[in-house]
């Protein structure tokens, strides 16, 4: 079961030179980045440049109190779960109905009672395309842009996962696994660490870059995973209508305002996490210094340039797929939907496994591609396929294969047609019990939903959500299938 990917890291202090310890903050100058001119795939959605107009209201709850849900994690007890809730154990035992409070199974859903204080600005921030690493940043130079700036960024290495990278491969990095635009995560680095710009920032923002406090994890690549996880939450939580609310770091819940956009619920999601009910207003609002659309402003202008409309059409179909292993096989449904990448995506990934012994050995099968298309990634178990002629997993469709074992794992640029292979099952990139392929979808680069108006479809067989995460069937006419780490032909047994 994929339960994590962020991978353990260290951080390492470039020495360029002697810099002194109180070095002035070094601000590049206010610039107004055009709007990139996308391929001809990209384009089906102009992009304007002028103001937001507000969403359709949602409902919004009336009371001064609401029940929020709460997914547990490998590790988690009852009593860290209230510490960190701001509730009590026995609260949790009592809404929840829990009969034995050591029993509890990963991927749960607890309710929690919290009062609301208030509501977030019903203002719109950011469009949904700049949040999501879509279209919009095809033409977007990371590398290129962080080296213009002169910042501590632009010297930055760590070890993540054995691989020395720069600060740039690391915010590249994250970008692509969460699918989070590299925009708004240099501009959360900046505002929050002055890492883009400054030449020196402080000692504490050097250790929490991004303001995640909560964690003796220091480095980069943890604070940018965190960043994009609660980036992620607020915005497929409001997309989803799963999440109407946001969290600050002192435990205050604000209902998410009227009229604002995916977008603007995911940035505030992650505003909120960094903030107290003190500071709240200044930094979650659209003008002011202390705003992070002020930063955002002063790095890239301004963002309804890069508005590219909505990423998902109405009417969109999922092409055929085809099961992803030979013909004649029998291969094992292990795991039922369950989160694309990390807490707070959509339950839009699926698990098989060949084997009938549990292990992490990279296995001898193969894994084969679902479609026709291009390989875009091949790293760290990593397998990124475009579906799209521009052949850029951030347009149109792509799929994800994870846990690719890196013996005879197809490079990047292949050309693959559906059923060709990509690779063997393994455990490699991230948390694993056992080797297996985690598939899921994305269209300009937003995670797409097993169920819902797209429904994963793999030669007939469409997912369908169960109560809770990894649980669920495929379905297939008269045939059921449900998901198990275990090896049962007429419970999870499919044959291509």
């Amino acid at each position: 079961m994929l339960v994590a990917c962020a991978n353990q890291s260290k951080p390492h202090n470039p020495t360029p030179g002697p810099t002194p310890a109180n070095a002035p903050a070094i601000y590049a100058e206010a610039t107004s980045t055009p709007a990139p001119e996308l391929t001809p795939t990209a384009t089906r959605h102009p992009i304007p440049i002028g103001t937001p107009t507000l969403d359709p209201p949602r409902p919004v709850p009336a009371s001064s109190a609401m029940t929020v849900t709460y997914t547990v994690q490998r590790g988690d007890t009852l009593s860290g779960i209230a510490y960190a809730t701001g509730t009590t154990p026995d609260e949790l035992q009592r809404l929840n109905g829990l009969r034995n409070p050591n029993a509890l199974q990963v991927g749960q859903q607890l309710l929690i009672r919290r009062q609301i204080e208030g509501r977030t600005p019903s203002v719109k921030l950011i469009p949904d395309s700049e949040l999501v690493n879509g279209p919009t940043a095809a033409e977007f130079d990371t590398a290129a842009f962080i080296s213009r700036q002169g910042g501590y960024l632009g010297r930055y290495t760590e070890v993540v996962a054995g691989e020395m990278l720069t600060g740039a491969q690391i915010v590249q990095r994250v970008a692509e696994q969460f699918s989070v635009h590299p925009r708004i995560l240099l501009a959360a680095l900046e505002h929050v660490g002055g890492w883009v710009t400054r030449a020196q920032p402080s000692d504490d923002q050097l250790r929490y870059p991004l303001g995640y406090k909560r964690t003796n994890r220091e480095g980069l690549n943890v604070q940018l995973n965190w960043a994009a996880l609660r980036l992620n939450e607020g915005y497929y939580g409001w997309r989803l209508n799963t999440r109407s609310y946001v969290r600050l770091d002192d435990g205050t819940y604000f209902a998410i305002g009227e009229g604002v956009n995916a977008g603007t619920a995911g940035l505030q999601n992650y505003l909120a996490a960094i903030s107290t009910v003190p500071d709240w207003p200044e930094i979650a609002e659209n003008d002011g210094d202390r705003a992070f659309i002020h930063t955002y402003r002063r790095l890239f202008g301004n963002p309804w340039q890069y508005d590219f409309g909505p990423l998902v059409p109405d009417d969109l179909k999922q092409p055929p797929f085809v099961l992803p292993w030979r013909k004649g096989e029998m291969w094992y449904f292990t795991g039922g939907p369950h989160s694309a990448w990390g807490a707070g995506t959509p339950w839009g990934a699926l698990d098989f496994t060949p084997v009938t012994v549990a292990g992490c050995t990279e296995l001898e099968d193969w894994v084969t591609a679902v479609a026709d298309g291009v390989i875009t990634r091949s790293v760290r178990g990593e397998v990124g396929q475009s579906l799209d002629p521009s052949r850029d997993e951030r347009i149109g469709w792509s799929v994800l294969y994870l846990h690719i074992g890196s013996r005879n794992r197809v490079p990047v640029g292949t050309q693959v047609r559906a059923g060709d292979p990509i690779g063997h099952p393994s455990c490699e990139g991230g948390l694993a019990a056992a080797a297996h392929v985690h598939l899921a979808r994305k269209y300009n680069g937003e995670w797409i939903n097993a169920q819902g108006k797209v429904p994963f479809d793999l030669e007939g067989w469409v997912a369908v959500e169960g109560a809770r995460e990894y649980d669920g069937a495929l379905v297939n006419g008269d045939l059921r299938r449900e998901p198990c780490e275990c090896k049962y032909p007429d419970l999870n047994g499919i044959v291509r």
